[in-house]
């Protein structure tokens, strides 16, 4: 398997660690197999011999013109850029126009394609996101949605597939992009280095969502998130919370559904899910208690909303705490 790991300046250094990592990981443990898939020809690709990193430091890489043997797989490293302004700028800087002609040229030719992160705008700038299911971090995707509305994004999903297509979430989900596509050739082999990283089971980005980055771009989100937090231990109505903010319900609906692909409602309860999360880890609160201070009569419904949001307990989100 032929992997292109395609890099521009500003790269981050954690993806494209995690990436070269797994499929390192991944060839040092073939031979644990009866009958071992072949292995993992990894290049770090970029239009010269090196780029710079977002820290600074020099990468050395492959330069496309010499490239001879066809990719299997192409996959995009992130860059380090967090705000969704300067990414966009930088996914779309003329400087990086041989990038997305080329992801556009494969996709053509049926390579598979991969991105996570900051990566998945290169790919999505290409074109080849329109009409699938894709991922990205969870901070950015109002953003993402607002420029590419024809992807069916989910920014939830640590990795999404569509037709030749894998895209992942933020900078640890690089693993999890690089052990689909290793589970693609031999899902026994992507179990073993799975275990070897010591990479959890998740699917879900939600419990690492912070709501008041999530509704940044969007001025009426960005307030509506704040007022939910001022009256968070209030039981209130949508419409109520749209009255004083200045606008209709129907308005603030729009609002969220374009920026956050939810609902006021479903927003609100991740707003209050996320309070819950932090005073069970950190308060010494029972649940009861938690739950008055986040809007709830009763316990009961606070895990019910856990349940339905997070697939969780309120026992197994209390037991999540840092192990250091």
């Amino acid at each position: 398997m032929n992997v292109g790991i395609f890099v521009v300046d500003g790269v981050g250094e954690l993806g494209l660690g995690a990436l070269l990592g797994v499929f390192s990981t991944a060839n040092a443990l073939r031979g644990e197999l009866d009958n071992p898939p072949a292995a993992w020809n990894v290049r770090t690709v970029s239009l010269g011999e090196s780029v710079r990193s977002g820290s600074g430091n020099l990468v050395q890489t492959t330069p496309l013109s010499e490239i001879s043997t066809p990719f299997d797989a192409v996959a995009v490293a992130a860059v380090n850029v967090l705000d969704p302004d300067p990414l966009v700028e930088l996914v779309s800087a003329p400087d990086n126009a041989w990038l997305v002609d080329h992801i556009r040229s494969a996709r053509a030719r049926g390579v598979h394609l991969a991105a996570a992160c900051t990566g998945t705008f290169f790919l999505a700038e290409a074109g080849a996101l329109e009409g699938m299911p894709a991922t990205t971090s969870w901070w950015l995707g109002s953003s993402f949605r607002s420029r590419y509305p024809g992807v069916d994004l989910d920014e939830r999903s640590i990795v999404c597939h569509g037709d030749g297509v894998t895209t992942a979430g933020a900078s640890l989900s690089h693993m999890d992009m690089a052990l689909s596509l290793v589970y693609r050739t031999s899902p026994e082999l992507a179990e073993y280095a799975r275990r070897y990283l010591a990479v959890e089971d998740r699917t879900s980005q939600a419990p690492y969502a912070i709501p008041e980055v999530v509704a940044r771009g969007n001025p009426l989100v960005v307030g509506y998130e704040r007022w939910v937090r001022e009256h968070i231990s209030e039981h209130f109505l949508i419409s109520t919370a749209a009255r004083e903010l200045g606008v209709t319900e129907r308005s603030l609906q729009r609002a969220t559904r374009a920026a956050l692909g939810m609902s006021p409602k479903d927003f609100a309860d991740d707003i209050r899910l996320d309070r819950a999360g932090r005073l069970l880890r950190t308060a010494g609160l029972t649940v009861e208690a938690v739950a008055r201070e986040v809007g709830y009569v009763n316990a009961s419904a606070l895990r019910a909303l856990a349940r339905r949001r997070r697939g969780l307990s309120l026992a197994e989100i209390r037991a999540h705490r840092l192990p250091w």
